[in-house]
């Protein structure tokens, strides 16, 4: 009896020791606030940061200023500005285009590629062209993706003249204040004169000499003072008068003349003397019985035929000769433009109830960019001089470079 009891307990203890499965983790007690020594749940585990990647950042300049403020200078002077800047990228950059908008605007840099985060300098030199408030810009373009590729800085100045003139374009016969026009007319065979106020920085800058690019043209200057200043004449300004005379028109067609002064003296006090050369010009047309009319584009008195096109690409224009008095007819019209040859010129009667005659121009084009100069030479019935008519073909082939511009 006792063997079998003492059996059934060792029977009965067996399947504690052995339960078939894997044992229990031993669970180690945490203190409050401290931090798990392995976490094995996906949800929570920690993901490091990806690298920086400021290395690869695009190139792209940064500069201290952004404008070039020149101020107040005369259009005789030249100056400089030093504009600061750095690469703030994380790649080389490569300068593939710096240029201004006007050629009295030149920038400068001292090399064309920049390393990350080094700094240089551009050179902004300012010649003034023309007068008054002047806003220009300086494009840089870069080798760097968009919109790191461009940047437009800002050039500015108050540009003040050493001489003007009113009228700025003298146009005989016609009125200033009734018409706005930049051409006037001369009858053929007729005199004419007239005259440009013409104002100086300063009185002690005078002008010492005027001549005139077209020798027909007869010159005559003094200085106003006294009651004789006119009224526009600003305080502190030199006032002049150039009177300018044609004795007879006695050449057909467009009539153009500079008028240029040469000043010398001091713009103030103890300053630098300086020679200066202004430009003012005469613009008219000389008719006679005949006009020539563009009836190509403007519908308006020209006796040019003016042109802009690509390489090897032809073009027609026309001129419409106008009778001022009665019918007359055309002998003949030939083209004379040796760079443009197979050039040819066609007679049509007038489009219009007034009598005349319609010059169609075709010319195939220049293959080679560059101005191009020929001329129509017409004969008619009418009297010397208008019994041959010179009308000028002018114009530009663009090479790709130019188109756009």
């Amino acid at each position: 009896m006792f063997r079998l009891t003492f059996c059934l307990l060792i029977a009965l203890s067996l399947p504690a020791c052995d339960q078939g499965g894997p044992a229990e983790p031993i669970q180690t007690p945490t203190a409050p606030g401290a931090v798990p020594t392995e976490n094995n749940d996906p949800s929570t585990t920690k993901t490091e940061a990806p690298p920086s990647t400021e290395e690869s950042d695009p190139g792209r300049l940064v500069f201290e200023e952004t404008t070039a403020d020149f101020g107040r200078l005369t259009e005789n002077e030249e100056r400089t500005r030093r504009l600061s800047f750095r690469n703030a990228g994380g790649t080389t950059l490569r300068i593939i285009d710096l240029k201004g908008t006007c050629g009295c605007t030149i920038p400068q840099m001292p090399k064309r590629v920049w390393a990350p985060g080094e700094e240089g300098e551009l050179t902004v030199t300012f010649d003034p062209s023309g007068e008054g408030e002047q806003l220009k810009y300086v494009n840089i373009v870069t080798d760097q993706p968009e919109p790191h590729n461009f940047l437009r800085l800002t050039v500015k100045a108050n540009v003040v003249g050493l001489v003007r003139a009113v009228p700025k374009i003298l146009t005989p016969n016609v009125d200033p204040k009734a018409t706005r026009t930049s051409t006037g007319f001369i009858q053929l065979g007729d005199a004419w004169s007239g005259s440009f106020k013409v104002f100086t920085a300063a009185p002690s800058l005078k002008i010492v000499d005027v001549t005139a690019s077209n020798p027909v043209v007869e010159l005559d200057w003094r200085e106003l003072t006294g009651k004789d200043r006119p009224d526009e004449a600003d305080e502190g300004e030199g006032c002049w008068e150039i009177r300018c005379t044609v004795p007879a028109a006695d050449q057909w067609g467009s009539f153009f003349s500079w008028i240029r002064p040469r000043l010398e003296g001091q713009t103030e006090p103890g300053g630098e003397v300086l020679t200066h050369t202004g430009g003012f010009r005469i613009q008219a047309k000389v008719w006679g019985a005949v006009e020539a009319v563009d009836w190509t584009i403007t519908k308006r008195p020209e006796d040019t035929f003016r042109f802009g096109a690509q390489p090897g690409q032809g073009f027609e224009r026309e001129m419409l000769l106008r009778s001022r008095g009665g019918p007359f007819e055309l002998q003949s019209a030939t083209v004379n433009f040796p760079q443009m040859p197979g050039s040819t010129v066609m007679i049509e009667p007038s489009p219009e109830a007034t009598p005349g005659w319609l010059l169609r121009l075709y010319c195939p084009g220049g293959a080679v960019p560059g101005e191009y100069q020929g001329e129509v030479v017409v004969r008619t019935t009418l009297s010397p001089p208008e019994d041959r008519l010179v009308l000028p073909i002018v114009g530009r082939v663009r090479s790709p470079a130019d188109i756009g511009r």
